[in-house]
């Protein structure tokens, strides 16, 4: 197998094939394609912001309802389905990693508690639980230091984050140095963008209002931040199952009791062997 490849095959000794059907993933291609996803969306969004304040579209127009669909501080449109998605697919891969690690229980657990928080953080995403979480927590604050804390959910996130930081480190840090330093330089972008740029959100937010230039401009850079954190944390994924030598391989339903399996096999002692330094 190529060292920058995932493959993706059906079993070449089915009798219901006459031939292997393989299709390559190329880590760095999928991530270059979610990137121009993100360009396109930020460049949208640009756009129907200069639209907007040049022309002001009233809310019945087509016009106004293609800025409203690539808004991203809106929810619902296509900036926020394709956060979802790749939270979603983040998830899906962690998992798949969960099951390489099969004959290491104490990593492997560490692999599906991530798992289950990028879950987690695809349905916030798509429910918007931090946002009633905020009305939750608001009141309590005794200040909100001016605004900064006017979007009060980033304090008990802040918190779960020092702590899931606290508990992944060591894992992270046992991890081959290239896997290691993407994992920490995607989730060094999505806080910063996700909990950094929030803070100054709610502050321009208490002083000019939501629809303020500086406002519009800090929603891009976050949404960009988060998105592009993602696609490099996705990459690392799968450029971690290639060091694994990882496969799937689709059987046909009638040779494992009805069941479509996904069956993965990896050579983890190549990885082993390679220096973590």
């Amino acid at each position: 197998m190529k060292p920058d490849l995932l493959m993706l095959n059906t079993p070449p000794n089915q009798p219901t094939a006459k031939h292997s059907h393989v299709i390559k993933l190329f880590p760095m291609i999928v991530a270059k394609a979610l990137a121009a996803v993100v360009l396109v969306l930020m460049l949208a969004y640009i756009a129907g912001m200069v639209y907007e304040k040049m022309y002001y579209p009233e809310p019945s127009t087509l016009a106004y309802r293609l800025i409203r669909g690539f808004d991203m501080n809106w929810e619902e449109n296509v900036p926020a389905f394709f956060s979802t998605a790749i939270l979603l697919l983040a998830s899906l891969l962690l998992f798949a990693v969960y099951h390489l690690k099969s004959s290491y229980k104490a990593e492997r657990r560490k692999w599906g508690i991530l798992s289950i928080v990028f879950l987690f953080m695809a349905v916030d995403e798509s429910l918007q639980i931090h946002e009633y979480v905020s009305e939750v927590v608001r009141p309590m604050l005794v200040s909100d230091l001016s605004g900064l804390l006017y979007w009060a959910w980033v304090v008990p996130y802040g918190v779960l984050v020092l702590a899931a930081v606290a508990f992944f480190l060591p894992f992270v840090w046992s991890l081959p140095l290239k896997t290691r330093t993407l994992f920490i330089t995607s989730g060094a972008m999505f806080v910063a963008g996700a909990l950094g740029l929030e803070l100054f959100e709610g502050y321009f937010y208490v002083r000019y209002g939501y629809d303020h230039i500086y406002n519009l401009v800090l929603y891009c850079m976050e949404e960009v931040l988060e998105m592009s954190g993602v696609v490099l944390f996705i990459y690392a994924l799968l450029d971690y199952m290639v060091l694994l030598k990882a496969q799937v391989l689709f059987v046909p339903g009638k040779h494992k009791e009805g069941l479509v399996e996904q069956l993965f096999h990896s050579q983890e002692t190549d990885v082993a062997a390679r220096p973590k330094v």
